[in-house]
């Protein structure tokens, strides 16, 4: 009786042990307060805000919505057996709506530095890129900038940073075609076939957000987009390719 009673109260601790440590895993999991997953899978439909920042994203002639990012959540929302629904306006407005849930994602270049990362879901960076010189084809960039004669894009922050190196700055609106040294973000200077250097001016890193609170949505997006961030990548990479290509056939005579 003792025996089957020692059995009896073993099976109902395992059994105590097992329920509590479900439990406990249960509540480690991500929700979402608001159900966005669910209703993005059940309703089929993905409501992305996008911020025009071009080569991230941008709008074709037509007005659709293109770029290395608009593929990218397209495929996610392929992903989900949803559809997206695309609003384009400027980021504070898309960012009021994600504090509204009134979208479920907002792309387009944005920095991890943004200052709605309080106010919003802010997801994990899935990309960090570099403002650096580059050197032509064979070349190199000195070590020191001081009195370095250095091409840069107009209205950029490339020439301030240049400035306090000692560098003598000149913009040009086809950087692309600059003879010389450049000075340009890392992607930018692969499609050019350009030669970095090792000290960047200026590191970012670029983030998905999402409404705040939708931890289960927030952990699905961030896993997608690291997933795919050297398809963004290279999306960049050709598209500073396509366009350099594109304003030498227009300048041929």
């Amino acid at each position: 009786m003792l025996r089957r009673e020692g059995r009896a109260t073993s099976r109902a601790c395992t059994l105590t042990a097992a329920l509590l440590a479900l439990t406990l895993g249960a509540c480690g999991l991500p929700k979402d307060p608001n159900d966005t997953h669910e209703r993005v899978q059940e309703e089929r439909l993905l409501r992305a805000g996008l911020v025009r920042h071009e080569p991230w994203t941008y709008l074709q002639h037509e007005g659709k919505p293109a770029g290395p990012e608009v593929d990218a959540v397209e495929k996610l929302a392929a992903r989900l057996g949803a559809r997206v629904v695309w609003t384009v306006a400027p980021e504070s407005e898309l960012m009021h709506g994600l504090e509204k849930h009134a979208l479920d994602l907002v792309v387009g270049g944005i920095s991890s530095k943004t200052p709605w990362a309080k106010r919003i879901g802010l997801g994990k960076p899935f990309l960090t890129t570099r403002l650096v010189p580059g050197a032509p084809p064979g070349g190199s960039v000195p070590e020191s900038l001081q009195g370095q004669d250095i091409a840069v894009a107009p209205g950029g922050v490339a020439g301030a940073l240049l400035s306090k190196e000692g560098a003598r700055v000149r913009e040009a609106t086809d950087l692309h075609r600059a003879p010389g040294l450049r000075a340009a973000w890392d992607w930018q200077l692969e499609a050019w076939g350009y030669v970095p250097g090792t000290k960047a001016l200026r590191e970012e890193q670029w983030v998905w957000v999402v409404p705040p609170g939708e931890n289960r949505w927030l952990l699905t997006v961030d896993r997608f987009v690291l997933e795919h961030a050297e398809d963004i990548r290279r999306g960049l990479v050709d598209h500073a390719r396509t366009r350099a290509a594109h304003v030498s056939e227009e300048i041929q005579p």
